[in-house]
């Protein structure tokens, strides 16, 4: 059952980074939120009699955001892993693997984590494809290669303008998202290869928010159940990403 101050207050207020398509962007008038995550929020609301409400901040402050209390909950495409959930616990309702966005025609070869040896890489401050590129980076200097040049910068778009400018030889990126961004950008980019290390997507919870967390977990299977789930996947092209279980602290 609903906790009875967000009843009451008949609204969850929802942190997310509101750059990262198909997941959650702004539409052409730069105002109205839309995606993927942001459809899945509407009919979690429909279902509890709420409406989700979301405000935009940088990917990295979300999780302090959500310890000092000022959100009920996020949705910003935000990977379940183990270090995350020493502050928070996840609702897991999307998967997706770590990839790459790349200019057309592949110009550095990359296909994999050894390919980016003495590359260039562009990465979302606060993602965990920083702590790929780092270790990505170890395994290049033990094989006698060039390190990773990981270049962290604020945002989905900042990355991708680096790659679009040259200042980056290629962005680290779930391909779910990357795979959107080539086909907005209308064959100017490409996903090569395929993704590595498959992870859960959460709805992120505070640590103490145990009956908010059990609610959502059974709302989420509700829609899976239903139908509601597959069509909003289906509208945005992921339907790859589909799970059949809502599942809590999943992610490995």
């Amino acid at each position: 059952m609903l906790p009875a101050k967000l009843k009451d207050a008949g609204m969850i207020r929802v942190a997310s980074n509101v750059e990262y398509p198909p997941f959650e962007y702004y539409d052409t008038d730069n105002t109205t939120i839309i995606g993927l995550d942001k459809d899945l929020a509407e009919a979690i609301g429909q279902k509890l009699g709420v409406k989700l409400e979301f405000e935009n901040m940088s990917f990295d402050a979300i999780i302090p955001a959500l310890a000092a209390k000022r959100y009920d909950m996020a949705m910003s495409a935000m990977t379940d892993t183990d270090e995350r959930r020493n502050k928070v616990d996840f609702v897991d309702y999307f998967t997706s693997g770590g990839g790459f966005l790349v200019k057309k025609g592949n110009p550095k070869n990359v296909h994999s984590l050894a390919d980016i040896c003495g590359v260039t890489a562009a990465i979302d401050k606060g993602t965990t494809e920083i702590e790929d590129a780092k270790k990505a980076s170890e395994d290049c200097v033990k094989a006698g290669k060039a390190e990773v040049n990981a270049k962290v910068l604020p945002g989905t778009s900042k990355i991708v303008l680096a790659l679009q400018s040259g200042r980056a030889d290629v962005a680290m990126i779930d391909t779910s998202a990357g795979a959107y961004i080539s086909q907005q950008h209308k064959g100017a980019f490409e996903v090569p290869g395929t993704s590595y290390a498959p992870r859960p997507y959460g709805l992120v919870l505070p640590k103490d928010s145990d009956e908010l967390t059990k609610v959502l977990q059974a709302t989420v299977q509700a829609l899976i159940d239903e139908g509601t789930y597959g069509k909003i996947l289906a509208k945005w092209g992921q339907e790859v990403g589909a799970i059949k279980q809502a599942t809590i602290n999943d992610g490995k």
